[in-house]
């Protein structure tokens, strides 16, 4: 109800503005003629001006696409004309076809005046018409504010986070004295991490090749912290490593296998990434053999929320990031998004 109403108000306002433009034509023609037949003249007018009203509520849309929006309005007005008056002619001289072959003193003025309140009302939707994709287009953008705000903010929060930084620092730190080389391989990949923060937050795109060495070295911590329990495997061809991509599109959902999946399994487990050309889409997708989507609800979440939301407002129906089961356990992720002009193999439209 909520949807429709607004509409609803829309068409009954251009009905009661079209009736009454009708009404004060009326006035105007029987004044002119000087005849004493008002209410046949007011019939034919509310015949004439609710007819091509109608005509534009109903038609206007799916002519404008069919035949343009110039042509559109002159056969929607021809159309509610001879509705109109068909309508006057049965209910003033009993036969649809009365003015079509009588005086057409009343018509040519009912007419006249008919075609100049279609002009005005036809203005009148095309101003509303126009404030309403201005309204729209203002949504849209706020939504992409309030995203990039999002993704803006999780960058910062992956930059600095407390818990996942301190943690990495003690478990290097207790390297050191054991182990210096893994030690220093651990420095070196939370030196990655921060370096591509920092990058991220001072662009608004990335590569997938910048994606996945960010990635690469989050799951080299990760593995590192849970001390043998997360193994990892990335299969990224050379071919797609400078594809632009926005960022932590990938990251977020090698975050969730770790944490959601691998971690909570007493024996750990396995992340795989892969990416694929597939014709004119690249598909990445990102499997482990974790605890599973039934046990971690990992369907859902603001961060697979924030991708979904954030491939639609980009690509449109074009894209999509689907989450189904894996066997016998875990999840597959899979991210599938149409490929620039001149990326991978083959040129592929935007």
């Amino acid at each position: 109800m909520n949807k429709w109403q607004p509409h609803f108000k829309h068409f009954l306002t251009g009905f009661l503005l079209a009736g009454a433009f009708s009404a004060a034509v009326a006035v105007l023609i029987w004044w002119l003629l000087d005849s004493g037949g008002f209410w046949a003249v007011l019939i034919i007018s509310l015949s004439i001006g609710w007819s091509v009203n109608m005509a534009f509520a109903l038609l206007q849309g799916t002519l404008s696409r069919r035949i343009g929006p110039w042509a559109a309005p002159a056969l929607i007005v021809a159309l509610g004309l001879m509705a109109g008056l068909l309508i006057a002619g049965t209910l003033v001289g009993n036969h649809p076809l009365f003015y079509f072959s009588g005086s057409f003193t009343t018509v040519a003025l009912a007419l006249f005046f008919g075609i100049t309140g279609t002009l005005v009302f036809y203005t009148r939707e095309r101003l509303h018409h126009t404030r309403r994709q201005l309204a729209e287009s203002v949504l849209r953008q706020s939504r992409q504010k309030q995203l990039l705000a999002e993704t803006e903010l999780k960058l910062l929060q992956a930059q600095i986070e407390p818990h996942f930084l301190f943690n990495t620092l003690s478990n290097t730190a207790q390297l050191v004295p054991g182990n210096p080389e893994l030690a220093v391989r651990t420095l070196e990949n939370l030196t990655t991490l921060l370096r591509a923060s920092l990058a991220r937050t001072r662009s608004g795109e990335s590569t997938l090749g910048q994606e996945i060495d960010f990635g690469a070295a989050y799951l080299a911590i990760q593995a590192t912290r849970l001390q043998g329990r997360l193994t990892c495997e990335i299969d990224l061809p050379d071919k797609l490593r400078e594809i632009p991509l926005p960022p932590l599109l990938v990251q977020p959902l090698l975050e969730n296998a770790v944490v959601h999946g691998v971690e909570v399994k007493p024996e750990g487990g396995k992340v795989v990434f892969s990416a694929r050309q597939i014709d004119d889409a690249l598909v990445l997708s990102v499997s482990d053999n974790g605890a599973g989507i039934n046990e971690t609800g990992a369907s859902g979440g603001v961060g697979l929320r924030n991708i979904r939301d954030r491939l639609r407002l980009r690509y449109g129906a074009r894209a999509s990031l689907e989450l189904t089961p894996a066997s016998p356990s875990g999840v597959n992720a899979i991210i599938s998004l149409p490929l620039a002009r001149g990326s991978g193999d083959n040129e592929a439209p935007a």
